[in-house]
């Protein structure tokens, strides 16, 4: 895979402010704002032409339930206005706005672009979407089509830069020596679980096991994502114990490995793969140059 070159903007010079974020050879761009300072931006040339728009947060009694919604719009400033003052919407503590420098996107691409991304994220295990419809289809020219599929394809790579993985990009990677397609098992106590490392941490694989009982000194954050897990149907009962029906990433090998045994427990000894060794034995030979 090529590298890629990508340019932020800090609008005021606070990494934590408003963004716009810029890739080579690409006539789109997209634009963080935190919720806070958008009175500030409404009146931006980029908010005020077509495009298609993120607005995130947290549910406000569960904090680990990511909530996301996905909106386009002919006019980007006046939606997120009507948006803002809607209570449904008071959940939404940063929006990532994608519009057009040369001003060729139209309210046909935005529709499109929003019912792929709708569909794609819809399979999502980290954020929950509160869309209450997919979005229109449009059937656009092959061209056409073809262009707005790029463009989504380049939404996938700015949005973790921005923060938000949202659209989970799949490359190979090697991460502590390993490749993310090798494997990793995690065998304690009757439990099973399988893994592999991703950029931003382990991913644990469906048809994992996961423990229905936890100690009282489990961590409240990793109670509450036990909650959240069971809620959302990720985890259920099956076979007369709980088990991942589908892929989900944590942002480190012992927050899995203490989510699926409900303890805590050094995740780099736990996990290991196919010749037995531990994370923490591939990182030390990786480093010493075994």
């Amino acid at each position: 895979m090529r590298g890629i070159t990508i340019s932020n903007y800090l609008v005021t010079g606070d990494p934590e402010g408003v963004i716009f974020a810029y890739m080579s050879n690409w006539t789109g761009q997209a634009i963080k704002i935190p919720r806070n300072l958008f009175p500030t931006t409404k009146d931006f040339n980029e908010l005020k032409r077509p495009g298609i728009y993120f607005l995130l947060g947290q549910d406000e009694e569960n904090p680990e339930d990511k909530l996301v919604y996905i909106g386009e719009a002919n006019n980007l400033s006046e939606r997120i206005i009507q948006h803002l003052r809607d209570n449904d919407k008071s959940f939404a503590e940063t929006i990532i706005c994608f519009s057009s420098k040369d001003e060729n996107l139209t309210v046909s691409h935005t529709k499109y672009l929003e019912h792929k991304t709708i569909s794609r994220l819809g399979n999502s295990n980290e954020y929950r979407l509160i869309n209450r419809k997919e979005g229109s289809f449009i059937n656009l020219p092959k061209m056409v089509q073809d262009e707005m599929d790029t463009y989504f394809d380049n939404m996938k790579i700015l949005l973790p830069t921005l923060g938000y993985n949202l659209l989970h990009i799949e490359t190979k990677v090697i991460t502590n020596g390993l490749s993310n397609t090798e494997s990793l098992k995690l065998e304690i106590g009757g439990f099973k679980a399988i893994a592999k490392l991703t950029s931003n941490g382990i991913e644990v694989l469906k048809g994992s096991d996961m423990n229905s009982k936890e100690t009282p000194s489990l961590s409240g954050s990793y109670s509450n994502l036990r909650k959240v897990l069971k809620e959302r149907n990720i985890v259920i009962e099956k076979n007369c114990k709980l088990q991942f029906i589908d892929d989900y990433e944590f942002p480190s090998s012992s927050a899995a490995a203490a989510i699926i045994l409900g303890y805590s427990i050094n995740g780099r000894t736990a996990w290991k793969n196919k010749f037995g060794k531990s994370l923490k034995d591939i990182e030390e030979e990786k480093i010493s140059g075994a």
